[in-house]
């Protein structure tokens, strides 16, 4: 496992201070939830933390990288952590009942058993019933990070239990630079990929990887097709981008997230567009023309409600619900919004 110190983490320095901040005063609470989009640094920041107050030499709230822990963490065969994710598609009441078992002993190196949660918004109900137990007294020696995408999606009596951290998108400006060192792709490549991943170097290096660029625009032809298909041919390609159409042989989970991201962030610039504002703000800049033509579709409360039936199709497909559905209703409502648009509907609108 990499030795990656806080001063190595990009755009959650607010985070990073008040963590530090606890460190310093010594009162490091024995739970923190950890909220933000996926890929922003909420488990590389755990991580470090975990390695700081493991450190024994720690100075400024930073690991060293040199003591005997440092060394440990850097082989990856530091024993006081662990890390639990999704078994599947969830967080299991076995996997909780482990945590409780390597609780209930002391640190075998450390000063402190540090237990990242990675998705804690997936655990089953009867695992976060179990798990509340483990916060209501968890033994000494012990903190508990829990990574999830929204407070909300846990149980109330978790949050309360544990204390929020909350991490922030990381700009465009501090992105780009850092993919275009991470990938050695081009500046403009990695401005715009920046700028389409919203905020996550997560996303940003997932997409690179998957292609995005040069699928986007399939993507949005796909999108923008659906003004002249019927109902039944708005399913059948539903089935098709999951991978349930007759003679696939297999889903294509991986791909839905990319999709939904790219047809957002065309949604939001069609919204600028319309709207008027400066050109440079737009996410898919060098399609400004594509755009410009396709807004003269839409009103901008079709726009504004497309933008919010995606952002559900997103959180309906993190929390694990039936993908053919939610894509059948998804593409279904956006081609309802791709409508006549009406003689004064633009000037109502504005």
């Amino acid at each position: 496992m990499d030795f990656i110190p806080f001063s190595k983490i990009i755009g959650q320095d607010k985070a990073i201070g008040f963590l530090k901040q606890a460190m310093a005063l010594g009162k490091l609470p024995h739970a923190y939830l950890f909220t933000g989009i996926p890929g922003i640094g909420k488990t590389t920041t755990a991580l470090a933390l975990a390695q700081a107050i493991n450190c024994a030499e720690a100075k400024e709230g930073e690991g060293c990288g040199e003591c005997v822990s440092c060394r440990q963490w850097a082989g990856g065969n530091f024993p006081d952590l662990q890390v639990i994710e999704p078994d599947g598609q969830f967080i299991k009441i076995e996997q909780v009942r482990g945590i409780d078992r390597e609780m209930g002993f002391k640190p075998l190196s450390g000063r402190c058993r540090v237990v990242i949660i990675r998705s804690a918004e997936r655990m089953t109900m009867e695992a976060a019933n179990a798990f509340l137990k483990t916060l209501e007294e968890p033994p000494p020696g012990n903190i508990l990070i829990l990574n999830a995408s929204e407070p909300l999606d846990l149980l109330p009596t978790i949050v309360s239990r544990c204390q929020n951290v909350g991490f922030r998108p990381i700009p465009a400006s501090l992105a780009a630079p850092w993919l275009e060192e991470k990938t050695q792709m081009g500046r403009d490549k990695a401005s715009l990929l920046a700028r389409i991943a919203e905020g996550s170097l997560g996303k940003a290096l997932e997409m690179w990887e998957e292609g995005i660029l040069e699928k986007r625009a399939e993507y949005i032809t796909t999108l923008m097709s659906l003004k002249a298909i019927s109902e039944i041919e708005a399913v059948e390609m539903a089935l098709r981008l999951t991978g349930k159409e007759k003679g696939q042989d297999q889903e294509k989970d991986g791909d839905i997230l990319p999709l939904l991201n790219v047809w957002k962030t065309w949604y939001r610039d069609l919204l600028v567009v319309k709207g008027e504002g400066p050109p440079e703000s737009l996410i898919n800049g060098d399609l400004y023309s594509e755009l410009k033509k396709a807004a003269q579709g839409f009103r901008i409360d079709q726009l504004v409600s497309s933008l919010l039936l995606i952002d559900q199709g997103e959180r309906d497909f993190r929390r694990s619900r039936n993908l053919d559905l939610m894509m059948e209703n998804l593409l279904l409502g956006l081609r309802g919004f791709m409508g006549e648009t009406g003689g004064g509907g633009d000037r109502e609108n504005h």
